[in-house]
């Protein structure tokens, strides 16, 4: 093989790698300011009044409500979305996925906790799960999470049948309850794939244009 080709290789595999770790969210972070009834730049309130928070500042007003749980900053860092429900009452906020390759399985994947909020005569005490919708429709939910002060990683698959496809997130079942999530991505394939760290990219390439190299010496 080549030189030039080898090197051609190597340079598409990372290509291909680096396409398989990005995220198609849009701030999936959810950072932006402490706000009441909003949710952060990138997303839309689709139902209800999602709150934007941060661990001194629960459902987006600074001592308005406290927390059940003392809270915890998330994996994430920076400001998290609040989503409840009660009954039929439902807090929903999402965005639309574009690039989607009709037929291939993506993972969305996210942060998840349930500090709740504690204000005596109307407190979100209740366990609950992050449900995860497409274009409307349940595609799943995380575990179902009592209050607790921690953090919790979730994920599932889902397979594109569009281009472009809403994803939005609201709590699975009606129990009244409170959650935070954050840290939002959605990759290519089944599982999150392990990236190579640069440097062992930059090992890989080196290694396969010496080895052009010393085989056009050889020829």
């Amino acid at each position: 093989m080549k030189p030039i080709r080898l090197a051609t290789l190597s340079v598409l595999l990372l290509a291909a790698f680096t396409a398989r770790a990005e995220s198609l969210v849009v701030n999936g972070s959810l950072n932006g300011g402490i706000a009441n009834m909003d949710v952060p730049t990138g997303w839309t309130v689709l139902e209800g009044t999602p709150d934007t928070m941060d661990l001194t500042s629960n459902v987006g007003v600074s001592g308005w409500h406290s927390f059940s749980m003392a809270p915890t900053a998330s994996p994430d860092g920076g400001t998290w979305v609040g989503i409840g429900i009660n009954g039929s009452y439902v807090e929903r906020f999402g965005q639309t996925l574009s690039g989607l390759n009709v037929g291939q399985t993506y993972t969305v994947s996210w942060q998840a906790a349930n500090f709740g909020i504690n204000n005596h005569d109307n407190s979100y005490l209740g366990s609950n799960a992050i449900g995860v919708m497409l274009d409307g429709a349940s595609i799943g939910h995380g575990a179902t999470l009592s209050l607790s002060s921690s953090w919790h990683t979730e994920s599932l698959t889902f397979v594109a049948t569009s281009a472009s496809q809403m994803l939005s997130f609201r709590l699975a079942n009606a129990e009244k309850a409170y959650l935070g999530i954050d840290g939002i991505s959605v990759k290519l394939g089944g599982v999150a794939p392990a990236v190579p760290e640069p440097s062992t990219w930059a090992l890989m390439a080196m290694g396969l244009v010496a080895a052009g190299t010393l085989r056009r010496r050889q020829g």
